[in-house]
């Protein structure tokens, strides 16, 4: 793992150009060692095992590249969009996916295998910004040409409209709900409560955002690209939204900051420089020692998804990129399980809070995988 220290977000532009010069130092590859004479007997060997996994079939071959510490289970959802499934949320307590349709919101449960309709919307058609839980439906749609979150119970079955200045992005957690709004033309991320419909600023926006905001347990990791020095790069910023405090600021020298995550007291994100020949890295914030590392992997990066320790991601296989699963080992990514049993390509790695990872493949059924970790 390739370290430095990063010192929370307060010089910028002497801080800035410090980390810069010691990524792109710490991002070349260092040169070769020479070999002592024993290369071309430990060359032979390691040759010779090659050969005899070869022969000895795939049963050997995936045995040595996976662990048996996962459960696949497969859920294939009948007569549904695939452009439901890609977007669909499967929701831990309950056992369910949900998904909306031009016809509404679904419910799908896991172990009966019955689809119920939750909430019909079939006057606006597909709702692509919604997120939802097991006591909660929160998505946004016109109300007299004018967007507006619409809240439904789902345990009392009352639907309730915000009169809140919506903008874009629903995030949901427990009670509360934090999105973005336009406050004087300028973006803002608020939050409200689902309970009170009580809503707060929460941090006003100066530039745009590559990525979502990550969220664990009361605190959020919201990322902003700034131009300093003539220059793109991110801020990551980290606020406990139930006291409305900001904790830290950080400064990352890379123009992209894609799928933000937070996971305990580190920040995860796909980072790269959309002028440069390198390709995207995953970069992690330790936000107790303000360290920030580039994991070390074998694999170049198309998508990933962790749940800080389990990785998912989107690698090439032939022509296409499909998911395979590694784990988080002395700053490295080791390759666990390529899933030999799934025969379809996997798109859309992500992962629910308790751990579960979900998976959506491009087979003839459309069928969608949890992967569970022991």
């Amino acid at each position: 793992m390739t370290k430095y220290q990063l010192t929370p977000l307060r010089n910028t532009a002497a801080h800035k150009k410090n980390i810069i010069e010691k990524t792109r130092s710490a991002m070349e590859t260092p040169p070769s060692k020479k070999k002592k004479a024993y290369v071309l007997p430990a060359l032979i060997a390691s040759l010779a095992f090659v050969l005899t996994i070869f022969i000895a079939g795939p049963s050997i071959q995936q045995a040595l590249w996976s662990k048996q510490n996962i459960t696949v289970e497969k859920v294939v959802i009948p007569n549904v969009p695939y452009e439901s499934l890609i977007t669909s949320t499967y929701v831990e307590e309950s056992n369910e996916f949900v998904y909306n349709t031009a016809e509404g919101f679904f419910s799908f449960d896991v172990t009966e295998k019955h689809e119920r309709l939750i909430v019909n919307t079939s006057e606006v058609g597909r709702i692509f910004d919604y997120a939802v839980s097991e006591n909660w439906l929160v998505w946004a749609q016109p109300v007299e040409d004018v967007e507006k979150i619409h809240v439904y119970d789902r345990k009392h079955d009352e639907l309730t409209v915000l009169n809140n200045d919506y903008f874009y992005g629903i995030e949901l957690k427990d009670n509360t709900i934090i999105y973005m709004a336009l406050n004087d033309d300028k973006p803002s991320y608020m939050k409200a409560d689902l309970l009170t419909g009580e809503k707060e600023s929460l941090r006003e926006f100066e530039e745009g955002s590559n990525s979502r905001p990550a969220i664990d347990g009361s605190k959020i990791a919201i990322s902003e690209s700034v131009e300093l020095d003539k220059q793109t790069s991110t801020t990551v910023s980290v606020h406990n939204f139930e006291t409305l405090q900001n904790t830290e600021s950080y400064i990352l020298p890379y123009e992209i900051a894609q799928n933000v995550l937070l996971k305990g007291n580190h920040i995860f994100a796909l980072l790269w420089n959309s002028d440069e020949q390198q390709p995207a890295i995953i970069g992690t914030i330790d936000t107790n020692s303000n360290e920030f590392n580039i994991i070390e992997t074998s694999v170049g990066v198309d998508a990933y998804a962790t749940d800080g320790r389990h990785f998912a991601l989107s690698v090439q296989k032939g022509d296409s990129n499909t998911v395979q699963l590694f784990e988080l080992e002395e700053g490295k990514l080791k390759r666990t399980s390529s899933l030999p049993k799934i025969k379809e390509r996997l798109v859309k790695p992500r992962f629910t809070e308790q751990g579960t990872l979900v998976v959506n493949g491009e087979g003839q059924d459309r069928a969608m995988y949890l992967i569970r970790f022991k």
